[in-house]
C-alpha cells in the first residue's frame, strides 16, 4: 500500500516538475498529503488540502512559507488550469 502511494506521488511530483511549476509546490504537494495518488477531484475540491497547501506556499503572512510571492502565483494558474477556475 505504501509503495502504491509513493509511486502514485511520485508520479504526480513528476507531472508537476514537467510543467515547469516551481519546486516548492512540488514540495508542499508531497508534504501536505492529503490526497492520495493522482486524485484530481481531491486536489480541486478539498478545502483542507487548499488550506494546507497555502499554509505551506505562503506561511501564515503569505511570505514566510517555501514559496515566493511569485511561486505562489505560478502555482495558482496551475491550480487553475488542472481545477478550472476556483469555485466560490
Amino acid at each position: 500500500m505504501k509503495l502504491s502511494l509513493a509511486v502514485s506521488l511520485t508520479a504526480l511530483v513528476a507531472s508537476v516538475m514537467a510543467q515547469n511549476v516551481p519546486p516548492c509546490l512540488a514540495e508542499c504537494i508531497e508534504e501536505v498529503n492529503i490526497c492520495h495518488g493522482i486524485d484530481i477531484p481531491c486536489f480541486c475540491d478539498r478545502e483542507d488540502f487548499h488550506l494546507a497547501m497555502r499554509q505551506c506556499m505562503g506561511g501564515n503572512d503569505g511570505k514566510s512559507g517555501k514559496c515566493s510571492e511569485g511561486d505562489q502565483k505560478t502555482a495558482l494558474v496551475f491550480q487553475t488550469s488542472v481545477c478550472g477556475p476556483p469555485k466560490i
